[in-house]
């Protein structure tokens, strides 16, 4: 073998181990981000704002009761078509007006070792949203004075894309940063960026509830509303990166 031969092939070898060396360098840059954040701290925050309701939810229920099963029902329907329409009347748009919990079932009693039924009972609910506080007490009395004799409500909201939601949030990610940042100082680490974030939820407000008959109305019986101020809740997981 020649001398040029054998420095051709030793510098062949050498420009392929540096080939092999720059490929592996590659491969490290292309890992993940999971990958590259090797310690992570994780705080859980709330954030809540007080704010005044802007919307309001109520439900007008009628029930009624007979012997006959099929007489029953369409008297029934007819009642929640009245309300619908007086609900409608009070400046309830359609699309805030929905029907649920259509119900029909027999009434029975325990005779001689035998059941036996003695009539039926049928209800109908109406739900409406009130985007409008201010009417809420006139749409009360448009409910009951159309028929209704079972009223829940009002449960009052403030609508999803208020500004008070998003202010939450920020209060949220800022409790959950300062509760990271103890725990690393702790630790004897400080917090680096977002790794990730996520929404812990809100608890749903829940109605206030009771019952009214037909006599019930603004002009009989007024009836109080005072919204009062609400608070808007956020809560949220952040996971910071642990420097």
């Amino acid at each position: 073998m020649s001398l040029t031969y054998r420095r051709t092939r030793v510098l062949a070898l050498a420009v392929l181990a540096v080939a092999v060396v720059a490929l592996a360098g590659c491969g490290q840059q292309a890992a993940t981000p999971s990958e590259r954040v090797s310690h992570t701290v994780t705080a859980s925050g709330s954030g809540t704002i007080q704010a005044a309701p802007d919307e309001a939810r109520m439900s007008f229920g009628i029930s009624k009761e007979s012997p006959n099963a099929k007489s029953l029902l369409a008297d029934t329907s007819k009642a929640a078509t009245r309300i619908v329409a007086a609900l409608k009347k009070a400046g309830i748009a359609e699309k805030d007006i929905q029907t649920q919990n259509v119900s029909l079932y027999p009434q029975t009693n325990f005779s001689n070792g035998k059941t036996v039924v003695t009539g039926y009972n049928a209800s109908i609910e109406v739900n409406v949203k009130v985007r409008d506080l201010a009417t809420l007490g006139d749409v009360i009395a448009a409910g009951t004075d159309a028929g209704a004799n079972t009223v829940n409500g009002p449960s009052f909201d403030i609508a999803e894309d208020s500004p008070f939601t998003a202010q939450a949030i920020d209060k949220a990610v800022a409790d959950a940063r300062r509760n990271a940042e103890a725990m690393a100082k702790a630790a004897g680490g400080s917090v680096g960026r977002v790794v990730s974030i996520s929404d812990a939820g809100m608890a749903p407000v829940q109605p206030l509830a009771f019952r009214a008959t037909k006599d019930l109305s603004a002009s009989s019986l007024p009836v109080p509303i005072n919204p009062g101020q609400m608070d808007v809740t956020s809560d949220v997981v952040v996971v910071f990166e642990l420097k």
